[in-house]
């Protein structure tokens, strides 16, 4: 039974890794927009009809007048964030791309089509930021939260506490010893899923409650040593790069970018996620 447990948990383990690293697709097929219909082609969607005729521009517009309405109602969709990227992306517009792409990935961190997309665009942007080392447990704690959105792990918290459950009521009431050991160890990994699933599912809603990231949508944006524009300039990032908000001083956001690199930018030259 040990032997079994742990195989399962290094299979788990490898898969995630696996995730975390997938290549590039040299010819994305997740350029498309996703329609409530299976086949977007016979969807009435006026925007999916638009895109599939060539006019991107007008499903930006109509895409963006459906987000309107929805943000108006408090409302937000992965699927529309997704789509308006790919509109955006069709136009060569990386910044309101990558802008989507993210916001769509912060609602529906499981979604490999999108996390593909964003991959893509970045080999188009103007700043290729190498990113800082990372310890390896980290990578792997990040990589199995984004398998799921908050909901998806709530639901996941709440079934395998129901399993912890029932294998207690197992141990404790079985007479036979093969049913006591199994519902111990399923018990025992059980428990760690329902504490893992909460945690993911707390910062995934976290992240999504106090947004703290950014992309940089002006053509150039100079970073500075403080937020004065007479400071000193540190360094330039162009529009469409991920940056992370660390303050805010008036009209200014101190960031910091995948390096390392910790620098403030006027607010307008960027735009949160």
């Amino acid at each position: 039974m040990k032997r079994i447990i742990l195989s399962c948990l290094f299979l788990f383990s490898i898969y995630t890794l696996a995730f975390a690293q997938d290549s590039i697709p040299a010819a994305s097929d997740s350029l498309n927009l996703k329609a409530e219909s299976a086949d977007a082609k016979a969807s009435s969607d006026p925007a999916v009809i638009a895109y599939n005729e060539g006019d991107f521009r007008k499903a930006i517009e109509i895409l963006e007048i459906q987000k309107k309405e929805q943000l108006e109602n408090g409302l937000e969709s992965s699927q529309l964030y997704y789509n308006l990227g790919n509109a955006y992306f069709r136009v060569n517009d990386l910044a309101h791309a990558r802008l989507n792409y993210e916001r769509a990935l912060l609602l529906n961190p499981g979604d490999r089509d999108t996390r593909h997309n964003i991959d893509y665009l970045s080999t188009k942007i103007e700043d290729k930021i190498l990113v800082a080392d990372t310890f390896f447990l980290s990578i792997w704690f990040t990589a199995v939260q984004n398998l799921f959105s908050s909901n998806v792990w709530s639901v996941i918290a709440i079934v395998t506490f129901l399993l912890f459950m029932v294998c207690l009521v197992g141990f404790f009431f079985s007479r036979l010893i093969v049913v006591k050991k199994a519902a111990f160890y399923i018990g025992i990994v059980s428990l760690i899923i329902v504490i893992l699933a909460n945690v993911f599912s707390f910062r995934q809603k976290n992240k999504i409650e106090h947004r703290d990231t950014a992309v940089i949508m002006a053509g150039s944006a100079s970073i500075m040593s403080s937020p004065d524009i007479n400071s000193k300039e540190l360094f330039i990032l162009h529009s469409g790069t991920k940056v992370y908000i660390t303050k805010e001083d008036r009209s200014w956001f101190e960031i910091e970018i995948d390096n390392g690199n910790v620098g403030w930018v006027q607010r307008e030259k960027l735009e949160v996620i």
